[in-house]
């Protein structure tokens, strides 16, 4: 809705103040209803936080009992609220406090100020939900809910603080510093599937994390900029976003200023790797000489979250600064628009590779510019037109409509090499990955947001369907990392018909297929699922923008087969071959911590009332960590914290 002053609205057009306070007092007693509603329902059935509740909460939308259910005091006499009000960071080193040899510019960029400009809804208007349909699609949640409930009870007892649990031998890991990455990763799911006592043990645990220590064996003492960043700091922002824990935010600071540190560079881009007893001395890092472009590009939602809740501008100054480096340098690649998978952050060189692609290495380079668009409210106009470039860019470059026995009308992501002998000839590399699978769901987002209605039908839903295609074609319903397809010459249909020579002649020429594959793959090069999130949330996100029941039938048949493919005794674990249906399926004893965090999450929101995270309230990170579109671009003062 459009906002004018008072006195460019004629008198007789202003509303009274008689019924301001009316309107006022409405409110007041429907949300005095609610809680009321809400606090019956709670005492006259409590429920436990990991046992069965009742869906429809007395009328209430589930968003709204959920926030009463997570973040209302416990009775003074808990002792959980007792010892939740009392917790105190543990850290034995203040990154705030260093003396840095290459400092910020004076003064430090600011945040845009200004209201938010009106964005298009992003999300379906859902209409009424007929009794069948929701405990049909309230028996898939719970379905989904006990998976990650079994898998977080065998964390909590097998590798408590940990950053990852074993699922086969139900030993641990650390591969992420030590600082209980699965824990800190996990937070925000048990918050929206409101496991209220889950959540307050881990928030608890949150607070004895030690940022100033890394635990041996962890890369020769050397901290990644990129994980720690999309993990732990998204993990930490969202869980406040969601609760409003201080300690939660304050943990977040500590982070950020050591992640900070890693700015400390002659040209103040960020290293890959921070080497944390040299960052501890102030005397400056050297930044890497080529690194994957998605490293430096996927720090902005974070930071500029980070600058919006505190109100210290130095975060969103030093990622800022990094995007002016890829901006000034999108139109003027080999691909323009597109950026090349490696890049030299320390000659500033985004422009010079030759091999390109939005999938592994780069993917959240460029899922972060639209969200990076909704985050600011709009008022940072560049990230709509870097968002533009790389969206109209990739169409042309990089996605194939593939050869397949039945004609489906859906679309591959491939990559694409750039001759360097002097005629700069693009040639499209069919090979297609799960980590592209995201950019099916930002083309709808997009779509949304800039208007494109035609980026949702053309590009986001075809892309969304040829990764459900890849799940359902394979005798396991799971889709391998890496595999190949024949690319069309054309997208129309007449340029698309299947052809069994052509197909017999492209296999022949991959040394990697072999005789189980389906129709349509000349390979899988790499057979693995490993519990990938990327497929499903772009069908969550594709459910919650066009409102379709096949996106829903998606996700539940991907869930059934990837449940039942990857569990085990304690949790699910990586499967090494999803070609073959050879049950029980070999495995990996290994599970990323992004199982819990994101490719549950994704399944669990899938089947969750619309309002619950709804995509025009909050912006989800590469994590799947929802931080909240802000109705102001930014905090007025710092927070005392």
């Amino acid at each position: 809705m459009a906002r004018f002053p008072s006195t460019s609205i004629p008198r007789h057009l202003r509303p009274s103040r008689r019924r301001h306070i009316f309107l006022a007092l409405f409110i007041l007693f429907t949300l005095a209803y609610f809680l009321h509603s809400s606090t019956s329902t709670s005492s006259s059935a409590p429920w436990s936080g990991s046992g069965p509740y009742d869906p429809h909460h007395g009328g209430i939308p589930e968003s709204i009992w959920l926030e009463h259910h997570m973040n209302s005091p416990l009775p003074s006499s808990s002792s959980s609220s007792s010892s939740q009000s009392k917790l105190v960071s543990n850290t034995s080193f203040d990154w705030s406090s260093l003396d840095y040899k290459y400092p910020p510019p004076s003064p430090l960029r600011q945040l845009p100020i200004g209201r938010p400009v009106s964005l298009p809804p992003v999300q379906h208007h859902f209409g009424p939900e007929s009794p069948a349909a929701r405990k049909v699609r309230e028996a898939r949640r719970k379905a989904v809910k006990d998976v990650f409930v079994k898998n977080w009870k065998s964390y909590r007892e097998l590798a408590w603080k940990k950053d990852a649990l074993l699922p086969i031998s139900g030993g641990y890991k650390d591969q992420f510093s030590g600082w209980a990455a699965t824990l800190v990763d996990s937070l925000d799911t048990l918050w929206i599937m409101g496991l209220r006592s889950e959540f307050d043990e881990a928030v608890s645990a949150v607070a004895g994390i030690d940022f100033g220590v890394v635990k041996e064996g962890n890369s020769n003492g050397r901290v990644n900029i990129f994980e720690t960043n999309i993990r732990y700091l998204g993990g930490l922002l969202a869980a406040y976003d969601l609760s409003g824990r201080v300690i939660l935010l304050t943990k977040a600071k500590e982070l950020g200023d050591l992640l900070y540190a890693g700015f400390n560079t002659e040209h103040r881009m960020p290293v890959d790797f921070i080497n944390f007893d040299q960052a501890k001395t102030g005397e400056g890092l050297d930044v890497e000489a080529s690194v994957v472009s998605a490293s430096p590009g996927t720090l902005t939602l974070e930071m500029t979250r980070l600058s919006q809740v505190t109100g210290d501008m130095k975060y969103y100054d030093a990622a800022s600064r990094v995007m002016d480096v890829f901006e000034q340098g999108q139109n003027s690649t080999r691909i323009p628009g597109l950026w090349p998978i490696y890049v030299s952050m320390a000659r500033q060189d985004v422009v010079n590779g030759n091999q390109f692609g939005v999938a592994g290495c780069a993917d959240s380079l460029y899922e972060y510019l639209p969200k990076m668009y909704a985050l600011t409210g709009g008022l940072e106009a560049r990230y709509e037109g870097m968002s533009r470039m790389f969206l109209e860019a990739a169409d042309k470059a990089l996605f194939f409509r593939p050869m397949l026995p039945g004609n489906e009308d859906v679309l591959m992501i491939g990559t694409a090499d750039v001759t360097v002998d002097g005629t700069e000839e693009m040639l499209l590399n069919p090979e297609s990955e799960h980590l592209g699978c995201f950019v099916g769901g930002i083309y709808g987002l997009s779509g949304k947001l800039f208007r494109r209605p035609e980026w949702v039908e053309s590009q986001g839903v075809k892309i969304t369907k040829g990764c459900v295609y890849a799940y359902r074609a394979m005798p396991t319903g799971m889709m391998p990392e890496r595999y190949n397809m024949v690319p069309c010459q054309s997208t129309d249909d007449a340029g698309c018909r299947w052809n069994e020579e052509l197909w017999e002649r492209e296999k022949k020429k991959r040394p990697e297929w072999k005789k189980h594959l389906p129709k349509g793959f000349t390979t899988a090069k790499d057979p693995r699922y490993i519990l990938r999130p990327e497929a499903i949330e772009s069908v969550f996100v594709m459910w919650r923008i066009t409102g379709r029941q096949e996106f829903q039938e998606a996700a539940w048949d991907m869930f059934k087969a990837v449940s039942n493919g990857t569990e085990t005794e304690f949790a699910n674990a990586a499967v090494l071959d999803v070609t073959k249906a050879e049950y029980p399926l070999p495995k990996e004893d290994y599970m990323e911590s992004f199982w819990l965090a994101e490719t549950l999450k994704y399944f669990y929101l899938a089947f969750s009332p619309p309002d619950v995270i709804s995509l025009d309230d909050f912006v989800l990170n590469t994590e799947a960590h929802p931080f909240r579109r802000p109705k102001k671009p930014r905090v007025i003062r710092p927070l005392k914290l």
